[in-house]
């Protein structure tokens, strides 16, 4: 079964991270993702804390969370093949955009009930490094990218399921700081599969 199909290369990659701090493409193919689904149906998930931060850092969101994958999981396998694609594509491009070495070790599978509220603007934090990536699994839901925590100058994405969303992170070595970005119109049960570099 094929995995992934990226349908870009890393020039392009880093040129969108560079410019925007944020791409959207389609990765997913269709057969693994609709795997990737049946599995994440078979999980119980963890409600998370509807507010989290304070003070003028305070974030509402309504999600859950699943992260106990066996080894056997698919959502290892999508980890193992993404990196894979991007150390290959950094050996071909004979540049490396990150400060720190690639090491993907940090996910999560996060559930949105129909008419959540999503997430309200936010950054992901600093202990995140080079890059973020959020799979787009299954189900409705818009992604913005903003430029405060007000939702200021809002830009959608393409947040269809089979895409990924990559955000850049602390050492990511284009100019930029990390991008704010929010859910909202959760109109489906929407999944998406974190994968973060935690140092």
């Amino acid at each position: 079964m094929q995995i992934i199909s990226p349908e870009i290369d890393l020039p392009t990659l880093i040129a969108q991270l560079t410019d925007r701090g944020v791409a959207s493409f389609k990765i997913l193919a269709e057969e693994f993702r609709l795997a990737l689904l049946e599995e994440a149906e078979s999980y119980r998930y963890i409600p998370l804390p509807e507010v989290v931060g304070s003070g003028e850092k305070v974030v509402r969101q309504q999600m859950s969370r699943f992260n106990d994958f066996s080894a056997h999981s698919k959502y290892i396998l999508l980890e193992d093949s993404f990196q894979d694609w991007l150390t290959g594509e950094i050996d071909r491009w004979g540049e490396d955009p990150f400060v720190y070495p690639l090491d993907l070790n940090s996910y999560e599978l996060v559930k949105y009930e129909p008419g959540s509220l999503g997430i309200t603007p936010h950054r992901d934090g600093f202990r995140y490094k080079n890059i973020i990536c959020i799979f787009i699994i299954a189900g409705h839901g818009r992604f913005f990218v903003c430029s405060d925590r007000s939702g200021s100058d809002a830009q959608e994405l393409n947040a269809s399921p089979g895409n990924v969303i990559v955000m850049r992170a602390p050492g990511f070595v284009g100019p930029g700081s990390r991008p704010f970005h929010f859910v909202k119109d959760i109109q489906s049960t929407r999944y998406v599969f974190g994968l973060r570099q935690k140092i």
